[in-house]
């Protein structure tokens, strides 16, 4: 079948694409497809039946000046294409991978017997009339069955359509600064929330107010870096999960007409992951609270379990999960199921249910972009979602269709999820972050700072080049984290990767300044990559490990140390030739952020908050002596000279600090206006020693809205 021979709208199996809107309709209904996969479609289905190489949909797909990791975002709009026709590549019904070659349309087109051309059938025998009629009564049974199978599933979405298009949506506060973590009432009519009284940085507090009220109620007076609540199935207390250091992190109770708190347990603060990290959740039957904490026995440091504590006795027992990094709790409404997100990568999630009644785990859908909420329908049938990225949207699938994943028509900049028991509708945080690269001027008296990279967005892990011309950056000022490269200004700022992906960046300049080694998950999996500063096609560098990331150079540009099993939550620094190859073990035992010393003769990383230092060939390791602890994701210090600078945290406070590796001592330099993000990237230095540079979070701030009529 040529392309001129395709007319506008193709059929295959219960499947329509429409070739001039790009529109692919299962049952008449609109099916999720993006460009990409469209095209690969599209591209297939002009020789169905035939293999189409990867070269030819590399040419249809991508022109010669495109700079995009060609087999990564392939394999990508492949997933993504399967996922819309709800089929495996162990088991596919359409399309069939053919290795290291391509891949082939393998379903019938427009009614034909056979994927390729229509063959005429020669005319039957004498006397095979039977046989044709035995034929065709089975094969109406077939297509009576399968018929039901396709029509089930759109009589039921039908009225689901409706119900969607109902939706609308209403603030629930109008407050300045940042409210988080709602929670209703059992009957609805009461919300509670974290809030930090619009003032930045300062910590959350509980508040609870009457839907429709204007003023809130003040249930707490402890602000806490992370708070998140749950309400009673009877109404009549509050669960807390509080992040405020080792001393007062916990699970409390708390009357919602206020009163003093009972702390049930102690728990650890695990503030550097996020409120994903502190949801609570309290089950039907009031007996028990779900929640996650970092076992103090763990491997790695960056290892989040979940838990559940029984409200008779307070003993509290570990849920298996098969994950490392677990977030977000949610136990169904009828406590039939408990829902949890398990983080695979630093921007890849999967969402897995426990049913209760037998302990039968399993994965309800995997999501290429992190989760940031979750709730349940009343009916326990659903499960609506935030997704971190794509404009922060509000999704829902089934659990008897998981595959089926669609966008509701309102919701953006969601952070976390509530709904209300009543069934009158959704509440979600939407939120705004804007994080900025400022310069602190080191030779004035006292230091200056003042902006330099900015934009409506975030700009993080910022890197001078060698000369102290340019600097490289990630920013999301696209949609989708890139890196970036700037004149030394922070002007003429211009885009260096275009990959699309939801995580790309640290960027760190060679010592010669010709290239950028950065890290990205283009395709679910973190590899590192070299580009020409002044434009190109980034190359993947080729090294004998899997999960590799946060890559610097070695002073005289033959070696790239890099952090292996990043997005496991165990691991290592490893240090490869920057031309590719065979990797070697510089420090393992939960180690992060590798930078070499200025002399060349060490490499220094983060274990478990405390510097260390190493041999560059992996002998003689040891903790620094006298070092101040550093921030959890080890990312706020960098050597310089015989020093250390690093950010030091008291209280609401961030300081700019030197530790002198001969004294031992450490003085401040510069009080940050307003605090750090969870995650900085690195703070480095110009080799001239004048300037530092550092993110700075300028705005955070975050309302309260309702989807009304989602239930």
């Amino acid at each position: 079948m040529s392309a001129n021979s395709l007319s506008s709208i193709v059929r295959f199996g219960a499947f329509e694409l429409d070739l001039q809107t790009g529109e692919l309709r299962h049952g008449g209904q609109k099916a999720k497809l993006q460009e990409q996969p469209f095209q690969v479609l599209a591209a297939l289905l002009e020789h169905p039946g035939k293999v189409v190489t990867r070269e030819e949909l590399h040419t249809k797909l991508w022109p010669a000046d495109t700079f995009v990791d060609f087999d990564h975002s392939l394999n990508a709009a492949i997933k993504r294409l399967r996922d819309a026709l709800s089929e495996s590549a162990d088991a596919p019904v359409y399309i069939e991978t053919l290795a290291r070659r391509g891949y082939r349309f393998i379903a019938p087109v427009n009614g034909s017997s056979s994927p390729g051309e229509i063959e005429i059938a020669a005319a039957p025998p004498p006397g095979a009339w039977k046989r044709t009629v035995i034929i065709a009564v089975v094969g109406c049974l077939v297509v009576a069955g399968l018929l039901y199978a396709w029509m089930k599933p759109n009589r039921e979405r039908s009225p689901r359509l409706v119900e969607l298009q109902r939706l609308t949506e209403v603030p629930l506060t109008a407050l300045p600064g940042t409210a988080l973590s709602p929670t209703f009432s059992p009957d609805g009519s009461q919300i509670a929330f974290a809030w930090d009284g619009g003032v930045i940085g300062k910590g959350y507090d509980l508040y609870v107010k009457v839907i429709g009220a204007d003023e809130p109620l003040r249930l707490t007076s402890h602000p806490s870096a992370r708070l998140s609540a749950a309400w009673s199935p009877d109404g009549r207390t509050i669960a807390i999960s509080r992040g405020a250091g080792e001393d007062d992190s916990g699970l409390y109770l708390i009357p919602p007409t206020g009163g003093p708190e009972r702390k049930l347990i102690a728990r650890s603060p695990v503030s550097w992951f996020g409120t994903e990290a502190n949801w609570i959740s309290w089950s039907p039957d009031g007996k028990q609270l779900a929640f996650i904490d970092h076992p103090a026995n763990a491997v790695a440091d960056a290892t989040l379990q979940l838990f559940l504590l029984s409200l008779e006795n307070l003993e509290r027992t570990h849920v298996e999960t098969g994950c490392n990094s677990v977030s977000i709790p949610k136990f169904s409404p009828g406590g039939k199921y408990l829902a949890w997100v398990c983080n695979k990568a630093a921007a890849s999630s999967s969402l897995w249910l426990l049913r209760l009644s037998d302990g039968d785990r399993s994965q309800l859908l995997s999501w290429e972009d992190g989760i940031s909420g979750i709730a349940w329908s009343r009916d326990e049938r659903r499960i609506v979602f935030s997704s971190v990225f794509h404009d922060g949207g509000v999704w829902e699938t089934s659990l008897d269709r998981p595959s089926h994943v669609e966008r509701l028509p309102t919701g953006h900049d969601a952070e976390a999820l509530a709904a209300d028991p009543a069934g009158r509708g959704l509440a979600y945080a939407r939120g705004t972050h804007n994080v900025n690269i400022w310069r602190l001027d080191l030779l004035k008296s006292p230091p200056q700072a003042r902006k330099l990279v900015s934009s409506s967005r975030q700009q993080q892990a910022p890197s001078f080049s060698p000369d102290g011309s340019k600097i490289a950056f990630e920013s999301t000022r696209t949609g989708a984290t890139e890196v970036w490269i700037s004149d030394a200004d922070g002007l003429r700022a211009q885009q260096l990767t275009n990959f699309g992906q939801s995580t790309t960046g640290t960027p760190r300049w060679s010592p010669d300044g010709k290239l950028i080694a950065f890290d990205s998950r283009l395709g679910g999996e973190a590899n590192i990559y070299l580009v020409d500063p002044r434009g190109g096609v980034p190359r993947k560098l080729s090294i004998d490990r899997q999960d590799n990331c946060l890559p610097s150079w070695s002073h005289d540009g033959q070696w790239i140390y890099f952090v292996n099993g990043e997005d496991s939550a165990i691991r290592s620094v490893w240090k490869v030739p920057s031309s590719g190859g065979h990797a070697v073990l510089i420090a393992k035992q939960s180690a992060t952020f590798p930078l070499e010393s200025p002399d060349g003769e060490k490499v220094y990383f983060v274990r478990n908050q405390k510097l260390w230092q190493v041999k560059t060939d992996g002998s003689m390791e040891q903790q620094v002596a006298g070092m101040p602890e550093l921030n959890f994701m080890g990312d706020e210090w960098f050597p310089f000279g015989s020093s250390i600078y690093f950010i030091a945290h008291e209280g609401d406070k961030r300081i700019i600090s030197l530790f002198d590796l001969q004294t031992k001592r450490a003085r401040p330099i510069f009080t940050l206006e307003k605090p750090s993000p969870g995650w900085i990237g690195g703070m480095p230095v110009s080799n001239d020693g004048n300037w530092l540079l550092f993110p700075q979070k300028d705005e955070r701030s975050s309302e309260l809205m309702l989807i009304e009529n989602w239930q």
